[in-house]
Order: structure tokens, then C-alpha cells, then sequence
């Protein structure tokens, strides 16, 4: 007895002693050197670093953003005449330095103008380099400037007729920096082999960040168990050469944006080769972190280049988002689940936000239908569009790709890409029929249908002055289709109007829940009113505020029934049980909670939180659970591939199957500005970002699901974390060509205009 309880004693000191080592071994959670062109970096002179969103608002003409390689930097491909605006309340003799590299041969070049007067020329040279140019103050006006870089190609690429070909980008432009005529750190900029004001140098395996002083660079992250900042202080080679002398500081920043220095060493030319820096962060795990670099040059000995090698921060790998090596956000993916159900139905209905369904604690019973099956099911708490518009959010669910890469609804006149396989494309090569049933014009064409065996339109009336055809069409169709695929494996999708504009729901809806007063039916049936109240021409009173939601609510009570009678139809045909069953929503919508009605605009939690409701097949998934992590419509169609066994080739998507657990992501949503608002949101902080003008809001969803107080300032940490994060988003896409699609017919252009969508 006695030695099988020391050998237990035994065995519990090596699990324990064997724990601890593991616990010693900290990992990279997050790759600051990778990291660089999303970090916000401040000088004493203005800096674009061109392809960011900082830069974004005065990139005004002849650019295309393309997307940087790992360990580069972020640069704007260039077309024959880029503009880009700068504002200055003073006129001042100004020094420029441009950061350029031609896309392929050398010797394109261009003159450059400031508003109407020439100020220089340049030849882009081989490899990347630093071009100078005086911008004068009679050059300059108060207010607005446009910098013009008027490009000629190289010689060897005019077209037959001898005029200088447009095709292809005629530079790759990195940054541009713009300070006082005498500014000597500036200066140093401009000379021949010197390295970028910021920017990532390799040399071999090692990775450094190379930053030029004076300037802090700032980087924000969520911060890992046992956080460690690691480095190694180094002059860059130009500085050694120089036999400059550079100081370095690290200074962490608290939640509120203070500052505290807590390392700082002065590195010379003559000093032997430095020692990797390991300093702990005491910042809470899975908190904010914000970390603050200076470089400066120590006693006026220029030119102060700095390298951070290795630039990383360590830790354990838990619940914090880490991006990987390769840029996506890892994903250690459960076991496959069990053999798939008969078929996958996904029912969606247009415009509903999450907010206003009895199962998402909304106090009218606007959904009890619904609510039943939620009750039985599993409810994603925190499902999020990638976009505010039917069309391009459809293009999303059906490519698992965001509206940044597939660019459908965002420019004019596109589908999906011919070379980007659709979910049913895919479920078609994989022996699964597909067949769909499409309430809103919107989302037919456009290559949505493509891999579909059928796609019916079911609305095929003009949909505005009560001509309508409603959700009550579906029962002309659905119970036949459902009888007739009891024995076969399939996706059926089914897509409701209801409750989107116009908001007239029939009787006895329009009353369920209070008077039909005050809105008209002229009010409620077309838009003309909604624009006026969104562009300030009209003010709304509480009165029709109060009934627009009311409407609204009558809306989805009524498509809810719908819903109900689509469950008994599949109880009756056998399948209910047999069937995996998901009922979310292209996007919410806005009912004047933050000044707008409708969508396509604002990224609010009411146009962005939609519903996510999952029904499993008897005995073949969870039951009566909720799910609080955040996850996105780009999870549907991995879902629905893994659900019908379809493999899916590594890669194709960017979300991931539900069926395999949510381990919690950030989703990013847009509007369909060419210039976008966007929303990011992780954990309980989503951010808004408006990159027109780089206003910003954070919000506490949890504790403020109406967003109402901006924590921006309160939280700044937070705040520079999911601006990094969206910045680290934006730089890794890279945009597909999508397909050109026909300009819409004249029936077709009726039909957008009676939802509301043109004017």
C-alpha cells in the first residue's frame, strides 16, 4: 500500500514538474516586425505611409492598393497621374521626400507639380529609393493642396500610334513625407542609399524594424498570459557608417493613453554587438496593450536610423486572437463532427436585426416562432454581417470572402469573380442538389447563381404602392419541392423580403403592435420620406419614430409566421428532424437610433448584429445552448460544406465551420462607400472607424448594446488596438478582378428604386 502511494506521489511531482516547463516556453503571439505598416508612428514632420487607412482620405486620384507581401511594407500602385491632397494653414517653404520603387523596369517619370506649379522631376531608378523635391510657399495656398506626379512611362511601352500606354501601374509609391525646408533629419531622408523613414529590413532570417529618429512609433495588441517584449537595439549599418550615436526607449501606455518610459539605452557605433532585450509587460492578460518605441539621435550626431531585430511579443497561447505567420487568425480545429444531416436549409430574412427577436431579448413578441426553434436549437449571441447591403453581403455568404476582395455591391456594375468557386458550386461538385427561393431582386444575378440547380424568383411584382407580392408566395412553392427531396441529400435557401422596406406589413400586423398612425401609406411605401428624414430636410417626430418601429416589428411578426409554416411544412414532408436548419440575416437595419433609417450607411450594432440560429438534426448536434463568441456570416458556407461532407479546398474560405466549435474571432463590417466606414468588433469592444475623415467611436457593446457612450478616449488602448487590427485587416486583402456584370434593365432598375436602394 505504502508504494503505490509514493509511486502515485511520484507520478503527481513529474505531471506537476513537467506542467511547469511547459509553462516556461512562451510563444510569439504577436510578430511586431510583420506588424510595421499597421503600427501609427508620429514624426516631427507629416507622413503618409500610402495604402493604410491613415492615408487614405488624401490618396485622392490614380491609385489602386495592393496588397503587401509578408515582411513588406504597404504600398499604392500608381497610375500615369496620381493626386494627392495635403493641407496646410500656413504657407511655408516645405521639403518633400518621396518613397517609391518602379513596379518593374526602371526609368518611368514624372514631372511634379504643386497645384499648378512645377516643383521638380524625378526617374525612378532600380529598387526602392528616396526622391526629394522643394515645394515653395508662393506654391502653396491656405487650406487644400494637390500634390501632382504626372507620369510618363519608360521608353519601350507606347502603344502602336506611338501614345504613351495607360496599362499597368507606373510606380509603387511607399510614403511620402512632407516637413520644414530645413529640416536636417528630413534631409538625411533624401540622400542617396539611405533606408525609409519606417520600415521592415531583412537581412538573411533576421527581421528588424528600421525607424528613423526622431519619431515613437506606437504598436496596440491584446495582450497574451505573461507578456514579454523581446528585441535586440541595433544601429542600422548607414548610422554605424556615419559613426552616429542613437538613443532608444520602450514606454508603455496605459488604458487611458498615458505613457510610462520603462527602458531606454543609448547604442553608438564604436559599442560591440547588443544583447536581446527581454522585458516583461505587466498588463492583465487579454487586456490592451500599447507599447511606444522612440528612436532619437543622441547629442546631434545624425543620421539616427534604428533597428529593432526581432521585435516580437511572447507569451501563452490562450483565448487572444493571434495572427499567425501567415497573416489569417489561427484555428485549431475540433474533431469532425457526426455524419452530416439529410439536407441543409438557409433561411434568411432581409434587413432583421438581432435586436429586435423575442430570443434576443427584445420585449414585443415580434418572433415566437422563431423563438421556438431557438429554444431548441443553439443561438450564436454575436453574429455580425461583413457588410450593410443585401447584395454584397449574399456575394459574402456565398464566397466566404469579404466585400474588400469580391468588391460586389461596392463597385458598380460587378460579380463575383469567374476564378472564385460559390458555395453551391462547390456543393455540386460534391453530388449536393441546390436550389433557391429569392424573395429580393437584389440578390439574383450577379453570379449568385452559378452551381444552383434552380434559383426562383418568387417576388416578380413591382414592389412598392401596395402591389406586393409577400412572404405568403413561398407557400405556393416550397411544400411541392420539400415533398419531392425526402430521399436525397440537399441545400435548399430560402430568402424572405420581410421585414425590409417598405415598411407595410397586412392586417392584422400593421396594428399587433399599436395604432397605424401617423406614418401614410405614401410615407411608409416610398422612400422620398426616409431620405428626407436621413438628409436632415425632415424632422422626425417621436410620434412616427415610435410608429416606423412599430411597422417594422409588424413586419417580422408577420415574415415570423411565414417561418412557422415553413416548419410545419418540413415536419410534414419527414424532414425537420433530418435537417440542419440555420435562420439568420443578410444585415440588420437602422431605425433612427444613431440618425438613419434603413442601411448601406452606418455600422451600428442595429444594421450590423444580425441573428444566427442553428437547429441541429435529432441526436446530431447541441441542443438549448447559446454561444456568446463572436462570429460572422463568412462562417456560413464552410458550415454548410462541412454539414453535406463537401471538402472544401485550404484556402477557399476565409471563415470556418461552425459545426467545429466558434473559438471567438474579430469580424470587420463595411458600408458601401467607396471610401468606407468600418466596424471591428472582438470581445466586447467594437470600434467604428470612419476612414474619410479618421473619426473614430468605441463602444462597450455588452454593457452599451445601443452604442450611446463612445469610449474612445476613455479607452485608448483598446481604441489603437482595434484600429491596428483593422489596419493589419485592410493591408492583408487582396481584391479579386470580379466579373462585369450588365447595367440593369429598366424593370430592374424600378425594383431597386421601389426597395429603396437608388433614387
Amino acid at each position: 500500500m505504502g508504494t503505490r502511494v509514493r509511486r502515485a506521489g511520484l507520478v503527481a511531482l513529474a505531471i506537476l514538474m513537467a506542467a511547469g516547463c511547459r509553462r516556461t516556453d512562451k510563444a510569439v503571439v504577436h510578430d511586431l516586425v510583420r506588424a510595421t505598416p499597421s503600427a501609427e508612428v508620429e514624426f516631427p514632420w507629416e507622413y503618409l505611409a500610402f495604402g493604410t487607412l491613415a492615408a487614405a482620405p488624401f490618396q485622392e486620384k490614380g491609385f489602386e492598393r495592393s496588397p503587401g507581401e509578408p515582411d513588406s511594407e504597404s504600398y499604392v500602385a500608381a497610375g500615369l497621374n496620381p493626386q494627392v491632397l495635403l493641407r496646410w494653414n500656413v504657407p511655408a517653404p516645405r521639403l518633400a521626400v518621396l518613397d517609391a520603387a518602379p513596379p518593374g523596369a526602371a526609368g518611368a517619370s514624372a514631372e511634379v507639380r504643386l497645384n499648378q506649379t512645377a516643383v521638380g522631376r524625378l526617374v525612378l531608378q532600380e529598387g526602392r529609393r528616396r526622391y526629394s523635391f522643394r515645394l515653395p510657399a508662393e506654391a502653396q495656398r491656405r487650406g487644400g493642396n494637390r500634390l501632382y506626379l504626372d507620369f510618363a512611362p519608360p521608353a519601350g511601352t507606347r502603344g502602336a500610334q506611338g501614345e504613351a500606354s495607360s496599362r499597368g501601374p507606373t510606380a509603387r509609391l511607399y510614403s511620402l513625407s512632407v516637413g520644414r525646408a530645413d529640416d536636417a533629419d528630413l534631409e538625411w531622408l533624401s540622400r542617396d542609399g539611405a533606408p525609409p523613414a519606417l520600415g521592415i529590413a531583412q537581412n538573411g532570417q533576421s527581421r528588424a524594424v528600421v525607424q528613423a529618429g526622431p519619431s515613437a512609433v506606437h504598436f496596440a495588441f491584446r495582450a497574451p498570459e505573461r507578456a514579454e517584449l523581446r528585441f535586440t537595439p541595433e544601429l542600422h549599418p548607414r548610422a554605424r557608417a556615419a559613426r552616429a550615436a542613437v538613443v532608444f526607449s520602450v514606454a508603455l501606455g496605459d488604458r487611458a493613453g498615458s505613457e510610462r518610459e520603462v527602458w531606454r539605452r543609448r547604442v553608438a557605433s564604436d559599442d560591440r554587438q547588443a544583447e536581446e532585450v527581454a522585458l516583461a509587460l505587466p498588463i492583465a492578460a487579454e487586456e490592451a496593450a500599447s507599447i511606444v518605441l522612440r528612436v532619437s539621435p543622441e547629442g546631434g550626431r545624425r543620421p539616427a536610423w534604428g533597428l529593432w531585430q526581432g521585435l516580437r511579443v511572447m507569451g501563452d497561447l490562450g483565448s487572444v486572437i493571434a495572427e499567425g505567420t501567415d497573416g489569417t487568425i489561427r484555428d485549431d480545429a475540433e474533431p469532425r463532427p457526426a455524419p452530416g444531416p439529410a439536407g441543409v436549409l438557409l433561411v434568411l430574412l432581409d434587413a432583421a436585426g438581432a435586436r429586435h427577436f423575442g430570443c434576443y431579448g427584445y420585449g414585443r413578441r415580434t418572433t415566437p416562432e422563431i423563438d421556438r426553434i431557438a429554444a431548441e436549437g443553439v443561438v450564436y449571441e454575436r453574429a455580425y454581417t461583413p457588410v450593410v447591403f443585401t447584395r454584397s453581403a449574399m456575394a459574402s455568404v456565398w464566397t466566404s470572402q469579404y466585400p474588400d476582395q469580391h468588391r460586389v455591391g461596392i463597385d458598380e456594375d460587378v460579380g463575383i469573380s469567374a476564378q472564385r468557386p460559390t458555395l453551391a458550386e462547390l456543393l455540386l461538385a460534391g453530388g449536393v442538389h441546390a436550389e433557391g427561393f429569392i424573395g429580393n431582386p437584389v440578390a439574383c444575378g450577379f453570379g449568385f447563381d452559378r452551381g444552383f440547380d434552380e434559383l426562383h424568383s418568387v417576388y416578380t411584382q413591382k414592389v412598392n404602392l401596395g402591389n406586393v407580392t409577400r412572404a405568403e408566395a413561398f407557400r405556393q412553392i416550397l411544400p411541392g419541392f420539400f415533398q419531392g427531396r425526402r430521399g436525397s441529400r440537399f441545400f435548399a435557401y430560402v430568402h424572405y423580403l420581410e421585414p425590409h422596406f417598405p415598411y407595410d406589413p397586412p392586417p392584422p400586423f400593421n396594428t399587433m403592435f399599436g395604432p397605424d398612425a401617423p406614418l401614410t401609406l405614401e410615407q411608409r411605401r416610398e422612400k422620398e420620406w426616409f431620405w428626407a428624414v436621413n438628409e436632415r430636410r425632415v424632422t422626425a417626430t417621436p410620434e412616427e419614430l415610435d410608429h416606423l418601429v412599430r411597422l417594422y416589428d409588424g413586419g417580422l411578426a408577420y415574415v415570423d409566421r411565414e417561418v412557422g409554416f415553413l416548419r410545419q411544412t418540413l415536419e410534414q414532408a419527414g424532414l425537420w428532424d433530418r435537417m440542419l436548419v440555420i435562420i439568420t440575416a443578410d444585415h440588420g437595419e437602422g431605425l433612427h437610433e444613431h440618425g438613419w433609417i434603413g442601411h448601406m450607411k452606418q455600422v451600428h450594432e442595429e444594421a450590423a448584429h444580425v441573428p444566427l440560429i442553428v437547429h441541429h438534426p435529432t441526436g446530431k448536434g447541441p441542443r438549448r445552448s447559446r454561444v456568446k463568441e463572436v462570429v460572422s456570416l463568412l462562417d456560413l458556407a464552410p458550415t454548410i460544406a462541412d454539414a453535406l461532407g463537401v471538402k472544401i479546398p485550404p484556402g477557399t474560405f476565409v471563415g470556418r465551420s461552425l459545426l467545429r466549435g466558434a473559438p471567438g474571432t474579430r469580424v470587420v463590417t463595411r458600408n458601401t462607400d467607396l471610401v468606407p466606414t468600418y466596424a471591428i468588433t472582438e470581445d466586447r469592444y467594437r470600434l467604428i472607424f470612419q476612414a474619410a475623415d479618421r473619426a473614430q467611436r468605441l463602444y462597450d457593446v455588452i454593457a452599451d448594446p445601443g452604442e450611446t457612450r463612445d469610449l474612445a478616449d476613455a479607452q485608448a488602448a483598446w481604441a489603437a488596438a482595434q484600429r491596428q487590427a483593422l489596419q493589419r485587416f485592410v493591408l492583408s486583402l487582396r481584391p479579386e478582378k470580379p466579373t462585369p456584370i450588365r447595367p440593369p434593365t429598366a424593370a430592374e432598375l424600378e425594383q431597386l428604386k421601389a426597395l429603396g436602394y437608388v433614387r
